[in-house]
């Protein structure tokens, strides 16, 4: 009998990086409270700019870029807890700490307001911040963010997911990203009636927006795929963990069948 639990590209994403993990962390249900620091400034620069959008009548409104810079400190400050961690790996004193992570933020939110804001005033015809899905694929049900979504007078929608990480996808690889696949079903569930819906990952990092538009026929085969993926899931009963450099990332070192002791990363 199939599993009808709600599933998400994180889920997948995890199971294709290590099985164990996923088991760990979805079927074991073992919760984690430890958070990288690039996840942590990751999850900062993704509030600033849902905050942004959230500004009343903000077309109208002149943004100086230090706005930015004080809702990012706010928001780093606030949300700062014991349980932040960078990797033994990359930790260097003078090269790779805590303070080049929180500067790798403010470079995506200056690259963000470059690109976005008109001589200081954001324009764009934003729908939604952190639009919540909830899609059925197949027989499985997805929940998930939209980044942010916008919808012109011609019906144009273009959906927009930001990434802070400092490496990109390509064009091809960008077209067949599952994650943008399960928002582009979702938003054609949302939206009956629109003249076209364009996909866009934008690298914060080094300010690179891939864009493209899913064919109807591209779309039928990734909805394949995802459903074929999250059915393998699901009929696996092995889940083998896979070593990569990923794991000095992962807090369930304690828990993993590879692993002889905690995590090695440095508290901050």
């Amino acid at each position: 009998m199939q599993k009808k639990y709600n599933f998400s590209f994180s889920r997948i994403n995890t199971f294709n990086n290590c099985p164990q993990k996923y088991k760990i962390q979805y079927i074991d249900k073992v919760s984690s409270k430890y958070n990288s620091i690039e996840a942590y400034m990751g999850q900062r620069v993704h509030q600033v700019l849902e905050e942004l959008y959230n500004i009343k009548n903000l077309k109208n409104k002149f943004i100086l870029f230090d706005q930015l810079i004080e809702m990012y400190n706010k928001s780093w400050t606030d949300n700062w807890d014991d349980n932040i961690f960078i990797s033994k790996y990359k930790y260097d004193k003078n090269y790779y700490n805590k303070f080049t992570v929180y500067n790798n933020g403010l470079i995506c939110l200056k690259n963000y307001y470059t690109r976005f804001s008109k001589s200081g005033y954001f324009k764009e015809n934003v729908y939604a911040t952190e639009l919540e899905i909830d899609i059925k694929i197949g027989d499985f049900i997805f929940k998930g963010f939209i980044d942010r979504v916008d919808i012109d007078d011609s019906g144009v929608i273009d959906i927009i997911d930001y990434k802070t990480s400092s490496k990109s996808k390509g064009k091809m690889q960008a077209l067949n990203d599952l994650q943008l696949a399960i928002y582009g079903l979702a938003i054609r569930k949302i939206f009956k009636k629109y003249k076209k819906i364009n996909s866009h990952l934008y690298y914060l990092r080094n300010d690179k927006l891939i864009s493209f538009e899913h064919s109807i026929d591209k779309m039928e085969k990734l909805k394949d795929i995802i459903i074929n993926k999250v059915e393998e899931i699901n009929s696996t009963n092995r889940y083998i963990a896979k070593e990569s450099i990923l794991c000095e990332w992962c807090y369930y070192w304690k828990e993993c069948d590879i692993k002889v002791s905690n995590n090695p990363s440095i508290r901050l």
